[in-house]
């Protein structure tokens, strides 16, 4: 007799250890080396308390830009976009949601 479900096992078990994976990462992050990291890296243009210094760059002071996921605000970070560079090679992941988790504790 065969399962209905054969075949379905390695997918949704690859599926829940990405989940876990994320979970484990976000919940490492750590905001006090975050705010070393966004101070460094990224103070010049959004400003040391996340209000920016330059016009067009988002204000992280008011939380707005922070409603996308970790996972979305590390990929734009990663890749840049206009005239903000490119953090891929520069920074580690870890680095990148450490600033993020920095971020989220302005609002």
């Amino acid at each position: 007799m065969q399962s209905r479900h054969r075949g379905k096992t390695y997918p949704m078990a690859a599926l829940l250890g990405c989940a876990m994976l994320y979970s484990a990462i976000v919940q490492a992050a750590d905001p006090a080396h975050g705010a070393r990291v966004f101070q460094a890296q990224c103070a010049k243009c959004h400003g040391s308390d996340g209000a920016p210094t330059m016009p067009g760059v988002p204000d992280f002071s008011r939380g707005a830009p922070l409603m996308k996921s970790d996972i979305e605000l590390l990929k734009f970070i990663r890749r840049g976009r206009g005239i903000m560079p490119a953090y891929q090679g520069l920074l580690t992941d870890n680095d990148i949601l450490d600033a993020i988790s920095y971020l989220r504790t302005l609002r």
